[in-house]
Order: C-alpha cells, then structure tokens, then sequence
C-alpha cells in the first residue's frame, strides 16, 4: 500500500559507508543492491527494445534490511517474535495461513494483496499490496531499492526512509500516539484501510474517520457500512465489530438515524437477494441462516433502544415497522433461535421479545 503522493518530505539521515557497529546491526549485500539498483531501473520498457525487468524475491529480500536500518535509524525499536506475530494477527487478523486466498507466506515475509490484485500480481509496484517482514519485524509497500537508498560515489551511500512508511511502523508496533496523530493528518487512506479491509476497530479517532465518511454517504450506499461491521473473516466465521456498531449508537440523534436506517437496510438485504445496495459481497448470499439471524439480532437491539429514546420527539423519521418485524412473520424459527441464545445477552432485543421478563 504505497504512499499518498502528496507526501513528498522524507525524513533525514541516515547511514553513510557502514561502520563495523552498523554491521553487526543489519547485515546488508551492497554488492547485490547495486547490481539490482541497475536492473530496477530498468522496469519501464524503454526505446532500446529490451523487455522490462521483472521484480523478483530477490530484490524484495534486499530491500528488507535496507528499510530495516532506516528504520532503526528512526527511533524504531522492533519487537520479538512472540510480540509481533501477536501483534499482526491483531491488526491484520486470522489470516495467516496457507490456504488463505489473499495473502502469501514466505520464511522472511508475508504478503497481505490488495483487494483488486491477485498472486501473479505480488511485485506488480502499480498495486496496494501490503508486505510484513517476519525477519526484520515492520510492515512496507512493495520496496524499490532507489526510494530508499542511494549512493553518494561507489563506496558511500545514504538511506532514506519515507516519513508515513516510519509513522506506520512506530505507530502499529511500538504505540507511538505522536506517531498516529502525524498518519490522522498525513496518510488517513492508510488508517481507513486498516478498519475497513482488515476489521481493526481498537483505536477509537480511526475508527471516526471511517464512520464519518460512511455517515456522510449518500443513500445508494449508505447501507454498505453493514459490510464493514458484520464481517466473513478468512477462516469463514462471522464477527461483528461492536465498537463500530456502538459508534452508530452514539452519533444517532433525534434528527439523525441515517447510519441506523442504513443498518435497518443492510438487514433486510440479510433476507432478501434482491435488495438494492453496493455490495463488495451481497449480504443475502455470505452468510448463513443463522449468521444473519444473529446480525439481525445485533442491528435490532441497536434500533430499538436508540426508537424508544428518541422517536417520540421526532416520529417522522422514525418506522415502527422494523424489519425484526417482518422477519419474524417470514421466519418461523427465528423466534425460538433467539431465545435459545438467550437473546446474545441483548437486553433490548430480550425487552421487546420478553416484555414480562
């Protein structure tokens, strides 16, 4: 996921001809770099006729070290491997695996393809994949060695590491706030990217750019903010991303439930392959019988509770007639499903079902 282009300050340093300390630090083959230097320079066919050059693992295995330093170079400190493993599945998910159709492991990284790429497409520098180098501990955009490191004459050289490539790195693994602040103003496509593709909704100012862009939608696609809360993870389960759907709770008003009713929408589209929407993956076709009925569950507590505090001073805006309603006339189990749950520990869900109880 390379770099906003808007950006175009990089950060200061860095490395001149390594000393024996800088050695011992982060071995690097110079040899290597310069011979690739060359070829990656030639990745644009040109006027002499001769093919481009293919990127390959080998020049994305000497660029790991080149970043690494820069890095360092930077103030970052990288973690163990218990740490970072913990950490990436914690950002990025139970994706990591062999099977998984979007990402590729290798010994000393990982690649995360972006939603229009596919595994042929893994060096392709014109597509958003994402790398994570398991030996060194930080994650990068596809590396070209001439962004990073240049030689001064032939024994001296400099590295410069782009400045939203050190924000992301402090901010993910070492919990640097002044960090996240910088990529909230500077690379807020980035932080989008990490709830909306990959379901990481622990940082609560990320977690608000994303919804207010949903919030400002218009009504085409207003009910897609269902695909970012309700999510298939790799490994086939359902999660719902509470935080985000508390998010919705907060910020609907007595004159504002468009984030709700576009939820209102999402769960009828549960039900219904005909319903209208946006959909990366239509709802009515990803999940199960009883995924949805439990979707359903989760957007009709929030519904309710949010009718009964604000729609009697502004019932116009408010429907009585939910789709929990209408499902529960259409699905004759449901009813008992949800009982048999115990509501999901819903306690609007259970007041409006069991008003006694």
């Amino acid at each position: 996921m390379k770099i906003p282009t808007v950006i175009i300050v990089t950060s200061t340093l860095i490395c001149c001809q390594p000393s024996n300390k800088y050695q011992s630090a982060i071995n690097m083959d110079i040899a290597a770099i310069k011979t690739h230097l060359a070829l990656q320079a030639n990745m644009e066919p040109g006027d002499n006729n001769h093919p481009a050059y293919q990127y390959t693992v080998k020049d994305l295995e000497l660029a790991l070290p080149v970043i690494a330093q820069g890095l360092k170079d930077n103030h970052f400190i990288a973690l163990d491997d218990t740490a970072f493993n913990k950490k990436i599945r914690n950002i990025f998910g139970d994706i990591f695996y062999d099977q998984c159709p979007f990402v590729k492991l290798r010994n000393k990284c990982y690649t995360i393809f972006a939603n229009d790429s596919d595994k042929q497409d893994e060096f392709d520098y014109t597509k958003e994949n994402l790398f994570i180098a398991q030996s060194y501990k930080f994650i990068t955009y596809l590396p070209l060695l001439g962004d990073y490191l240049q030689f001064t004459d032939s024994n001296q050289y400099k590295i410069t590491i782009h400045p939203a490539l050190v924000a992301r790195n402090k901010f993910l693994f070492n919990n640097s706030q002044s960090d996240l602040a910088w990529l909230l103003h500077e690379d807020t496509a980035f932080l989008k990217t990490l709830v909306v593709t990959f379901g990481y909704t622990q940082v609560p100012q990320i977690n608000d750019l994303v919804m207010y862009d949903y919030e400002y939608m218009d009504e085409a696609n207003l009910s897609t903010v269902g695909e970012i809360i309700f999510k298939k993870e790799a490994t086939g389960n359902l999660d719902i991303k509470e935080a985000l759907l508390q998010w919705v709770a907060a910020h609907t008003q007595v004159n504002n439930n468009r984030l709700l009713l576009g939820l209102e929408d999402y769960a009828y589209a549960l039900f219904n392959p005909e319903a209208p929407g946006h959909y990366r993956n239509h709802p009515f076709h990803l999940f199960q019988m009883n995924e949805k009925r439990k979707i359903l569950a989760y957007i009709s507590n929030t519904y309710l509770s949010l009718y009964t505090k604000w729609a009697p001073a502004n019932p116009g805006i408010w429907p009585a007639a939910t789709v929990l309603n209408n499902q529960l006339n259409a699905d004759t189990g449901l009813a008992t499903f949800l009982q048999q749950q115990h509501y999901f520990s819903l306690p609007a869900l259970k007041q409006e079902l069991e008003p006694g109880n």
